[in-house]
C-alpha cells in the first residue's frame, strides 16, 4: 500500500516576506519566491466577486499550483502594485455609472450604458442569471461577450431599471 501526503490549507499559503512581484523587460510578471524565479504566471482570484481583494492563486507553467496569496496587502509596494495590475488586466471590470436606455424583448435586454471606461451597448440574454446580486447592495452584469459590469449600489438605480434588470 502507497502511503499518501494528506494536505491542508496552510500548506498552500505563500509568505508574502518571501516573495516579490516584477515584471520583465516585455512586461511579463515575473515572481521571486524563496529565492527561485517563476516566469509564465497565471494569476486567479479565488472570489472574484465577493473578496476580489484577497485569496489571489498563483499558478506556474502549466497550471502548477504554486500557492495563494491570502492578502495582497501585505506585499512590498512594488510587489503589490505589480500583482494589482495583472488582476485588472485579466479582470476588467468596469463600473456601470448611469443606464441611458434599456428595454426588455422577447426575454433579451438591451440598452445603452455608460461605465468607468466609456459607452458601451449593453446585449444581456437570460438576465435572470447573467445579472447577480451581491453583498452590499452591489450587483454585476454579464453581457453576451462575457464582459462584467459592476453595479456599485443597485438600490439607487431608477425603480423602473431595477425591474427590467430583476433587482
Amino acid at each position: 500500500m502507497s502511503e499518501t501526503r494528506g494536505y491542508s490549507y496552510g500548506d498552500f499559503v505563500l509568505d508574502p516576506q518571501k516573495m516579490r512581484f516584477s515584471r520583465s523587460e516585455r512586461g511579463s510578471l515575473i515572481l521571486t519566491l524563496d529565492g527561485e524565479e517563476h516566469t509564465d504566471l497565471k494569476i486567479r482570484r479565488a472570489f472574484p466577486l465577493e473578496e476580489s481583494d484577497r485569496y489571489i492563486g498563483v499558478f506556474a507553467a502549466e497550471d502548477r499550483e504554486l500557492g495563494i496569496i491570502e492578502d495582497p496587502q501585505q506585499l512590498d509596494d512594488q510587489s503589490r502594485q505589480a500583482l494589482l495590475d495583472e488582476l485588472n488586466k485579466i479582470y476588467f471590470q468596469p463600473q456601470v455609472l448611469t443606464f441611458d436606455s434599456l428595454d426588455e424583448e422577447f426575454g433579451v435586454l438591451r440598452g445603452q450604458i455608460t461605465t468607468t471606461s466609456g459607452p458601451r451597448k449593453l446585449e444581456i440574454r437570460s438576465y435572470r442569471t447573467n445579472v447577480r446580486m451581491l453583498s452590499g447592495g452591489r450587483a454585476v452584469v454579464e453581457d453576451v461577450d462575457g464582459n462584467r459590469y459592476l453595479i456599485a449600489n443597485w438600490r439607487e438605480l431608477p425603480q423602473k431599471t431595477r425591474e427590467i434588470l430583476g433587482l
